[in-house]
Parts: C-alpha cells; sequence; structure tokens
C-alpha cells in the first residue's frame, strides 16, 4: 500500500487535509494501527473511504457491496455456491461477453484464469473488502441462500403439479425436494449446527438451526412443500409417513465422504408437523479433548479405574453429558472390559468393543427386563442412557451394587443436586452413600472468536461473580465483537468450551448423606474436597479469555 498514492486520493478530493493526514500517520505509529484502520477508528473517514483509498494505493477499481445492493439472479447464476464461498468472490454485474467480478485482490491473475475457465467470459476484477465480500457471499452463496433457491424451485415444481398428490402421505419425492431437503441438512453440517427445526406456521415454513447453543433463523420455506418435506423425511427415518402422531426415528446422510446419524423427532402442531432434527457426532472424542481443567480430568480418571459404583454426567439437555460419557466409554475400553449400553436410543454407534442396545418398549424390550440380562452377562461396565424415573434408577443403582461401573446421566442444575434427586426417586441415602463415586455436572458457554474485543465487565456482572478491584485490575477481560468477522459469520462466537462441577465422594460426604442432611452442607463439604463449581470454573474460563463473563452467566444460576 503506497502511503504517498494515499495521501493523494484523500488530499486531492478534500477528504482530509495535509495536517490532519500527517497528524494521523504519526498517531497511527505510535498506536500500532494501519493509518487507514486509524483513520476509520478516529471518525475522521468512513469504511467506505478507506476502501476506496485503499484500492486508489494499489491502482484497483472499488466496487462497493452495500448491503442494499441487490445482484440479479442470471449474474449470481453464473458461478456455483462452493466455487464462490472457496475463494470469497461475487460477480456484481455482466456487459456482453465481459463478467466484473468483486475479488479480495484484482491483481491475481490465477482467479482471473479460473473465472474464465468457469464461465468462459472474459473477466473484470474490482476490489471489494473482506468484510463487504463476506457479507455478499453469505447473502448469495451461503448454504442458506442455496436452500432457499432450492425451496422456491421445489414450491414451484409442488404448486405445478398438485393434482397429483392426493394425501399427505403421498411424498413428493421429486428431485427439487429431495435437493432442497438435503441442501438443509448439510447447511446445518457445514455451519457446526447441533440440531435442524423445521416448524410451521400459518403461511410459511420456519428454518432455524441451533448453533453453538443458539437458534440461527435460516430463509423459510414455503408452506406449500412443508408436508412434503415431511413425508419425506418421515420415510428417510422409517416411521409412517401416512400418520400425523408424534414420532420418533433415525436417518443416515452421506457429507463429503462421511456418514451422520440423525435422529428425528416429529410432533403434530396446528400448522402441520414440527420436525426436530438431532445431529449426531460423526466420532467419539477422546477423553482429553473434553475441555476438562487439568486438576478434573485427573480427578475423574480416578473416578474411572473404580470397580465399581455409579458416576453420573449432569446438567440441562444440550450441555454435552453423552459426549462425556461416551468418550469415557472409549477410555475403559483400552482397560479390556466388557461393556454394556443401555440407550433409548443409541445416539452413536461403536465399531466394536462396546454391546449396545437400543430400547425399545414398543419391541417388548424394557429398560427393567434388559437389566436383568445385563446383569447376568459377566458385564464389568455399564451404560445407562438416562435415569429419568424411578425403575431406571433403582436397576441402575442395583447394578452398581451388584459390582458394576455404571455411567448414567441425571437432569439436575448441579452435581450435589444429584443426591437430592436420587433421593426423591427412593433411593436409600445409605446406598446411595455406599455406592456414588463422582457427581460431573457440565455447560457448554460459547467460546470467544479471535477477532474478540477488550471489554470491562459490567457492574452487575462484577456484583454476580463477586469480583474485586484488585482481580478486575489483574486480568484483561474479553467480550465478543459485535461486527464478527468471516470466521464466526458475524457472531462473535465460534464452538463452545466446557466448564465442569466435580464432585466426589470421600467419607466425609458419604457419611453426611447416611445422616441425611441439607443438600447445602453436602455442597460445602463437596468443595472442601477439591469441588470447583460452574461458577469457579466458568470465571477461569474467562480470565483466560476462551469465553465472556455474560456468556458464563447465561448458563449457570447465581443465587
Amino acid at each position: 500500500m503506497s502511503t504517498a498514492r494515499l495521501s493523494t486520493f484523500f488530499i486531492s478530493r478534500g477528504i482530509l487535509t495535509q495536517d490532519v493526514w500527517d497528524g494521523a500517520v504519526a498517531q497511527s505509529s505510535v498506536v500500532g494501527k494501519n493509518v487507514l484502520r486509524h483513520l476509520v477508528d478516529s471518525k475522521l473517514i468512513t469504511a467506505a473511504q478507506a476502501n476506496e483509498g485503499f484500492a486508489y494505493s494499489r491502482g484497483w477499481t472499488y466496487r462497493p457491496l452495500d448491503q442494499e445492493l441487490e445482484i440479479p439472479e442470471e449474474i449470481i447464476g453464473l458461478l456455483k455456491d462452493p466455487f464462490a464461498r472457496e475463494h470469497q468472490l461475487v460477480p456484481v454485474a455482466r456487459d456482453g461477453d465481459e463478467l466484473t467480478v468483486a475479488v479480495r485482490n484484482p491483481s491475481d491473475l490465477n482467479v482471473s484464469k479460473m473465472l474464465r475457465g468457469a464461465t468462459g467470459l472474459s473477466i473484470n476484477l474490482v476490489y471489494a473488502s473482506q468484510d463487504e465480500l463476506t457479507r455478499a457471499v453469505h447473502k448469495y452463496y451461503s448454504t442458506s441462500a442455496e436452500a432457499r433457491r432450492k425451496g422456491e424451485l421445489a414450491t414451484r415444481v409442488v404448486e405445478a403439479n398438485s393434482a397429483r398428490y392426493t394425501g399427505i402421505g403421498q411424498i413428493a419425492d421429486t428431485g427439487e425436494i429431495v435437493d432442497a431437503l438435503n441442501i438443509i441438512i448439510e447447511g446445518a453440517l457445514r455451519v457446526g449446527a447441533s440440531d435442524i427445526h423445521l416448524e410451521p406456521a400459518e403461511h410459511h415454513l420456519s428454518v432455524r438451526y441451533s448453533v453453538d447453543g443458539k437458534l440461527v433463523a435460516e430463509p423459510i420455506q414455503s408452506r406449500s412443500i412443508a408436508p412434503r418435506l415431511a413425508a419425506l423425511i418421515k420415510t428417510r427415518a422409517k416411521m409412517n409417513s401416512a400418520a400425523l402422531t408424534n414420532q420418533d426415528g433415525a436417518i443416515r446422510h452421506t457429507y463429503e465422504g462421511k456418514d451422520y446419524d440423525i435422529r428425528v423427532a416429529v410432533l403434530p402442531t396446528n400448522w402441520g408437523e414440527s420436525i426436530t432434527m438431532r445431529l449426531g457426532a460423526e466420532t467419539v472424542r477422546d477423553l482429553r479433548e473434553i475441555g476438562f481443567a487439568t486438576d478434573t480430568e485427573s480427578r475423574w480418571r480416578r473416578v474411572l479405574s473404580q470397580p465399581n459404583g455409579i458416576s453420573l454426567a449432569v446438567g440441562p439437555m444440550g450441555s454435552g453429558k453423552t459426549t462425556l460419557l461416551y468418550a469415557s466409554l472409549a477410555e475403559l475400553m483400552k482397560e479390556q472390559r466388557k461393556i454394556v449400553s443401555l440407550e433409548a436410543p443409541v445416539e452413536m454407534n461403536f465399531p466394536s468393543g462396546i454391546t449396545q442396545v437400543s430400547i425399545n418398549p414398543g419391541q417388548k424390550l424394557t429398560w427393567e427386563g434388559a437389566m436383568e440380562t445385563v446383569l447376568r452377562s459377566a458385564a464389568s461396565v455399564l451404560l445407562v442412557g438416562e435415569i429419568n424415573k424411578e425403575e431406571v434408577a433403582h436397576t441402575a443403582i442395583n447394578a452398581a451394587m451388584t459390582g458394576h461401573l455404571v455411567l448414567s446421566t441425571l437432569h439436575t442444575n448441579d452435581a450435589p443436586g444429584a443426591v437430592v434427586r436420587l433421593r426423591e426417586m427412593g433411593i436409600r441415602p445409605s446406598v446411595l452413600a455406599d455406592t456414588m463415586r463422582s457427581v460431573c455436572a457440565q455447560r457448554l458457554p460459547r467460546t470467544l472468536c479471535e477477532c474478540k474485543i477488550a471489554e470491562a465487565p459490567s457492574q452487575q456482572l462484577i456484583r454476580d461473580f463477586g469480583l474485586d478491584a484488585e482481580s478486575l485490575a489483574a486480568n484483561e477481560w474479553f467480550g465478543p465483537n459485535p461486527d464478527g468477522c468471516r470466521v464466526c459469520a458475524g457472531r462473535g462466537y465460534k464452538g463452545r468450551t466446557p466448564i465442569h462441577e466435580l464432585m466426589t465422594f470421600p467419607a466425609e460426604i458419604r457419611d453426611l448423606i447416611t445422616e441425611d442432611v441439607p443438600n447445602r452442607l453436602i455442597a460445602e463439604a463437596a468443595r472442601r474436597n477439591g469441588m470447583r463449581t460452574l461458577q469457579e470454573d466458568g470465571l477461569l474460563k474467562a480470565r483466560a479469555g476462551v469465553t465472556s463473563l455474560s456468556e458464563i452467566r447465561s448458563h449457570i444460576l447465581i443465587d
């Protein structure tokens, strides 16, 4: 970037005076910023003026990609979606055989050559900033945009051939409907979503992805294709496609050479069938990748080495409980122990080494019946998918009492709360004291993107986390960039990081449980014996700049 050409651009156009320019150059050196960045941050020029000046300094033509800009569909259609996403470029105009394309580096001859090969047209490259290109590519070439176009095409096909479809159970398995569904699923996989929600309304079909625990709205689809999509999904999931009733099933979807297990739940509503598709992880994670603090991981591994007893992962839905237990099973497989899992349904298939059983009362395969057989199968480790009712709690505890190491999940807010919940399910205090080995509470706050910014905690957060002046001064605190970046798609966060609260059961706590004392006293004893609370573990992650205090606050209860 030529500083001389930049000064000529701004001064000759009357945007800046020579004195202001000279002062900005000197100050930018002091603060260690690019002079254009300094001018924009100081509000001496606009971002558009900075972009135009940068292009002028390089001898390029600047083509702004305003958010209000609408590029005709016939221009956008000249390039394939994956190509535009990979190279971050957008065609903006066509004049005869010449196509004007906005790119980050108009001097890149390789890009020009690839574009000529892809379009068969003469190429005129113009400059646009990375932020502008990111927005435009997302608008016109993201999976969301592709899904919208596929949905519109499917809508036209369905409406033009509506006489062919005589009932809701008849599948519109035209290429357009199949393409629309595949794009919706693959869009979710591409952005790392955990769930897809298809929610019919009076006049449209809402499509939302759950990304890092937050719902992200995708382009709405036509109401007319909702029944066809529902019928196609139910058929793929081996459900009764003609029945308007709540159903559960699973889909196997292959994308980019990988197989994904997708759990499907269908619920009838006033406007049609609401469908949730939960995207299973591709592979079981290694225990070292769970995100434990070093001391917490060491204590959890010690628990796994116990010959019997019960260990629980607790927290709300979507907090990573099953991921933790699956990683633990993979670790136990190394010890050549016979492992059996009872789940409803099995969430991820191990290729070998574990006997996995999917509970299905409709086929007379119940928790109680399966457990009786398991206890006679010489298994040493048992995974019980979820303790959600008294009979499951009792069978799990009985297995722990008869020499099995039992892993399971439970819905409680914190680790000490698991003791109260099991008491409520009818487990005697003396039995709990004898069988409990550990309870690990977990949450999954979002991870700050690399574009994070320094952000002082609010007064409310200071009160909530009990921060004093010394603690505030000793750490640099960060928050999400409100504008985000290309990496985080403008959200300020990218991915999630776990926080943990691991409670073990030494003699002091076992004695308190036997005495049936209030939960508060058990929690105090757990902290004396090494338990770090969710709030404390989250505070460590915030101090390290991994996540923000506000994000931690949104995941935990603070009295």
